[in-house]
């Protein structure tokens, strides 16, 4: 009774851990897999846009205003990127949070099972 108790809640946690992860999928592949390439499709997307960036500087500079297209550059693009690590930021904190729900889960079962 208390088992099947125990599995209603940690199903019930599961639901809210699906709707919470977003972009991550439990049950997909590894979840350290998923944050590896989120993280590297954050990089990459920084780097795309830092060479836009650098565009735009470069093609006010040869119209002799480079602070122009600095300021221009910067009102763009770094929202995107700023706002692209906060949200990696946020998702790698929640996974930490659920893997950590997942291990405390795990241990009251193995209690559970000994008595």
């Amino acid at each position: 009774m208390v088992d099947q108790l125990i599995d209603t809640d940690w199903l019930t946690r599961e639901r809210y851990w699906r709707r919470k992860l977003g972009r991550i999928r439990l049950g997909a592949e590894p979840i350290e897999e998923q944050v590896a390439k989120y993280r590297k499709a954050t990089w990459v997307l920084t780097i795309v846009l830092i060479g836009l960036a650098t565009m735009f500087v470069g093609l006010f500079t040869a119209f002799r205003r480079p602070d122009v297209g600095a300021v221009l550059a910067g009102v763009l693009f770094l929202p995107v990127v700023t706002v692209a690590w906060l949200d990696f930021a946020m998702t790698r904190a929640r996974v930490a949070r659920y893997l950590g729900e997942v291990r405390a889960h795990r241990a009251r079962q193995a209690d559970s099972g000994r008595t």
